[in-house]
């Protein structure tokens, strides 16, 4: 049925062929993001109800990564199943990284307030080392969070490994970190601006925001530099990459996939509107279906 004119659900396209070409990262990003606007609503307030102990945070985090992951994979994913299994399995892990950063930011902030207000008194070369110091060595950690929090939800690794790795790729993918802190600095003072407002909202301001796009900016950078060559290392490809030839086959008989799919070559369907809606609506012609995706 269409909705407003617009929207035909009855119908199909064509399909989307397998062998398209791969969009660029920048048109990726906006096209998962519309296509999962309104999820981010609802990640962002069953998140916001794990954090409300605030001991939490840091389990609650990391189950929001996953998701986040999983939307930049573009796996299905039943998103409060997958939040609750992520938070209980790696709830040890996220809530030592979580009582960190409770202890981290209440030390950043008295810090910064301490030498903004020995500036004031004495704008000192050494006052304004302190300060810049200060502030490249919060925001190196918080490039380290972009690391830590998705090797916690996708990868079994100790927590040493994890704050190594997360070193060394803070380096690593510094581009695409600098673009991460810039858009987190510019979501957090429009949050201050707005505070009185965004206070009343705080449950349904899309945090998972920040997370969708902290994650697909690290995400890959993990995939490169730990996943890959941990596969190639064993003579196998990387599970989370599709791997589909160019005309669909395979050198090995044994190997063809037993349906081939015909995305972009199959012809359009249209419904057929000369059917009573009573026809549509027949319960009889819907099928039952249960069961959960197999992650």
């Amino acid at each position: 049925m269409a909705f407003f004119g617009f929207f035909d659900y009855a119908s199909s396209g064509a399909g989307v062929a397998k062998d398209a070409p791969v969009k660029r990262p920048f048109f990726k990003f906006w096209e998962l993001f519309a296509r999962k606007f309104w999820k981010f609503f609802q990640v962002n307030l069953i998140y916001f109800l794990f954090c409300l102990p605030i001991v939490t945070i840091g389990p609650a985090t990391v189950a929001m990564t996953q998701i986040m992951r999983k939307f930049t994979l573009e796996q299905p994913i039943f998103i409060f199943d997958e939040f609750l299994d992520s938070f209980k399995k790696n709830f040890k892990q996220g809530l030592i990284i979580g009582l960190f950063d409770i202890v981290f930011v209440v030390a950043l902030t008295f810090s910064l307030l301490y030498y903004f207000y020995q500036m004031g008194e004495d704008s000192s070369l050494m006052n304004i080392a302190m300060t810049s110091i200060t502030l490249a060595t919060g925001g190196f950690i918080i490039m380290m969070h972009f690391y830590i929090f998705p090797q916690i939800a996708a990868l079994k690794l100790t927590m040493n490994q994890i704050i190594k790795n997360s070193f060394f790729l803070a380096v690593l993918g510094i581009k695409s970190n600098v673009v991460t802190l810039l858009v987190l600095l510019a979501f957090l003072v429009g949050m201050l601006m707005t505070f009185t407002i965004s206070v009343l909202f705080l449950p349904l301001i899309p945090m998972a925001w920040i997370s969708f796009v902290s994650v697909f900016n690290s995400y890959p950078v993990i995939q490169k530099y730990i996943i890959n060559p941990y596969y190639e290392k064993r003579g196998e490809k990387n599970p989370e990459i599709p791997d589909y030839s160019a005309d669909g086959d395979t050198d090995d008989e044994d190997d063809r996939p037993l349906f081939e799919d015909f995305g972009g070559r199959e012809a359009a369907f249209k419904a057929d509107k000369s059917k009573s809606k009573s026809q549509h609506q027949s319960p009889q012609s819907k099928p039952k279906i249960k069961g959960k995706v197999i992650k």
